[in-house]
């Protein structure tokens, strides 16, 4: 039996017309196979461009979300960094506005201890220096190297903490400062407390002069009666005047009695402090009422001539624990005409 040859594919190559002629028999299987292989090789080539492409993207993926997450901090950390920033810029501007308050109160202070001092500094000894305060020299001021918000920006977290402990730190300055004045606060309120309490103590004491005129007729202490002729103890001091001039307390006290007496005539009485009494004698009018409340330099009454009197004038006398004592050294201002 004759076997059957498969039919094959002929290629002939012509390299030129001097050249020999190439032939090449190829069968038909590898006519098909090669273009399927050619095929197959590109293909594989394609699918592993691919899969290297898909690793690569899932690099960039992950290095993507990895800055993401960092991003995210560092704006985290920033946001965190302002709000902080915000609350102690609050906080500094109440303290600012409660140093300002204290500062206005410490002015009005020290104007009421000037007015004090103006007032009764001549009467008084104070042990209290006190230094004037100025406002525009009481200043706070927020450090220099305090960034501006047009200005600046911060770079990373780190400069957000220090931007934070820079003002946590001007916080603390200013409630220093604060304590400071609130200690200079306390101590002219006592000082002002004490001044007062001494001014109260000093307007109690009867050294104000009872009449306008100055002119006496009559001391404290042994002379002649002018009705009797004979030697007698006078207890106060005669102060001669005008009928109807106004007659003065001495001093802050309280009105214990007043009356008429034939001896006295028309009379006052008022009580101080320590014990202390004024007397207001021979009086034209009564002008106060028992249980008022008078202070030094208030109209009481007019001089007058009632009583056992040779003429218009005044008797005026003080009385410790109820004895009568010599008014010229309580007297402030005395002037013998």
């Amino acid at each position: 039996m004759k076997r059957v040859q498969k039919p094959k594919w002929s290629f002939v190559v012509l390299r030129g017309a001097d050249k020999t002629v190439k032939q090449f028999h190829v069968s038909k299987r590898s006519v098909f196979a090669a273009p399927t292989a050619v095929v197959i090789a590109v293909t594989g080539c394609i699918a592993g461009l691919q899969i290297k492409s898909a690793y690569e993207m899932n690099q960039l993926e992950e290095q993507m979300s990895q800055q993401d997450e960092l991003f995210a901090q560092t704006v985290s950390d920033k946001n965190e960094a302002i709000v902080s920033l915000q609350q102690e810029i609050i906080v500094l501007s109440e303290q600012a506005n409660e140093m300002k308050e204290k500062i206005d109160d410490l002015q009005e202070l020290e104007l009421k201890l000037k007015q004090f001092i103006a007032n009764y500094g001549s009467k008084l000894e104070t042990s209290t220096y006190l230094t004037p305060i100025d406002k525009s020299e009481t200043t706070v001021k927020i450090l220099s190297d305090t960034p501006s918000s047009g200005n600046r920006s911060f770079n990373d977290s780190k400069q957000s903490k220090q931007f934070v402990l820079l003002a946590q730190e001007t916080g603390l300055h200013l409630a220093d400062l604060q304590r400071m004045v609130e200690t200079m606060e306390d101590s002219l309120t006592l000082t002002l407390q004490l001044a007062q309490a001494t001014r109260v103590s000093v307007d109690a004491y009867p050294s104000g002069w009872p009449t306008r005129s100055k002119m006496l007729t009559s001391g404290f202490g042994y002379r002649r009666d002018p009705f009797t002729g004979r030697t007698a103890f006078h207890a106060g001091l005669d102060i001669t005047g005008k009928l109807g001039d106004p007659i003065f307390s001495a001093a802050d006290g309280t009105v214990s009695d007043t009356g008429f007496n034939n001896s006295l005539g028309k009379y006052i009485i008022i009580d101080h402090l320590g014990g202390l009494q004024s007397a207001y004698m021979h009086l034209k009018e009564i002008e106060a009422k028992e249980g008022d409340i008078v202070v030094r330099g208030e109209k009481i009454g007019l001089l007058g001539s009632s009583g056992r009197s040779t003429g218009p004038h005044l008797h005026f006398q003080i009385m410790q624990k109820n004895e009568p004592v010599n008014p010229l050294p309580f007297l402030s201002l005395i002037k013998e005409d």
